[in-house]
């Protein structure tokens, strides 16, 4: 069961990165959430949040690649540690390109249920992409990674 975590955990991101949305909702239950670093309490994203956070990194980080460099998985748990980075190539919000290099370094905790991810909980270190370009911080609909 864990290798099938595993490869779930793969097949997500690697969608992810691609900007398909269809195959990453694919991966995810139905009342998927996604909880930040702040857990259940800070609030939470959902598949359709995920959708606009898509399709502009598709548009201003089409080189966007993700490694995985650890994966640790049992029979409902799957979690890794990754890197995500991109080159500023196209409009990011109120962001005119900048052809800046930027790298998030994040952790995430997923729950499985029934061979699809079911919550995520993301924890990411350092400046999000939108701050690492504009030197302040994200407006305030910015995903983690932002």
């Amino acid at each position: 069961m864990s290798q099938a975590n595993i490869d779930l955990l793969r097949r997500a991101w690697a969608a992810y990165d691609r900007g398909d949305f269809e195959a990453f909702g694919a991966c995810l239950t139905d009342d998927w959430r996604e909880y930040g670093a702040g857990g259940p309490d800070a609030g939470f994203g959902t598949l359709e949040d995920e959708r606009e956070t898509m399709e502009v990194h598709s548009v201003a980080f089409p080189d966007k690649h993700t490694e995985i460099h650890w994966i640790v998985a049992d029979e409902d748990t799957v979690a890794c540690y990754c890197t995500c980075s991109a080159t500023h190539t196209g409009q990011y919000y109120d962001l005119e390109p900048t052809a800046k290099r930027v790298v998030v370094h994040e952790m995430m905790f997923n729950r499985v249920r029934a061979g699809r991810l079911a919550e995520t909980c993301a924890m990411t270190e350092g400046d999000g992409f939108y701050q690492q370009i504009a030197g302040r911080d994200a407006p305030g609909h910015v995903d983690n990674i932002g």
